[in-house]
């Protein structure tokens, strides 16, 4: 069975959620001038993902953070072109502040049990 990453399933299934809340999704990078606040679903390895939010409050960024962190926690059945078997927190959002453009983060790792449609 080929590997499909998962992580464009997953910002698909989060985009239709929380359209209202984010200007914009990302996979694997935000550019400097993508638009506030910004989600971002990155795989680490195959059994990670990671959840990035951008914003221009550090709580803001991470009460959405943790928010889709939970969210994914509790509706990962209803991801589609991925079967998820589980997902839970490795940890719990972090602040940081991004080098490039000084704006507020937060970010956590999630484990993921999945195999590819």
């Amino acid at each position: 069975m080929d590997f499909v990453d998962a992580s464009s399933s997953i910002r698909d299934f989060l985009k239709a959620a929380f359209f209202d809340e984010f200007k914009s999704f990302r996979t694997w990078k935000i550019e400097a001038i993508a638009p506030l606040p910004c989600l971002l679903i990155k795989t680490i390895g195959k059994n990670t993902i990671q959840l990035l939010v951008r914003s221009e409050s550090d709580i803001e960024a991470l009460e959405k953070c943790t928010d889709v962190g939970n969210y994914l926690k509790r509706n990962f059945s209803d991801i589609e072109g991925v079967n998820v078997f589980d997902i839970d927190f490795q940890m719990s959002a972090v602040p940081n502040v991004d080098e490039t453009t000084g704006k507020d983060e937060a970010w956590c790792y999630l484990y993921i049990n999945y195999f590819e449609n």
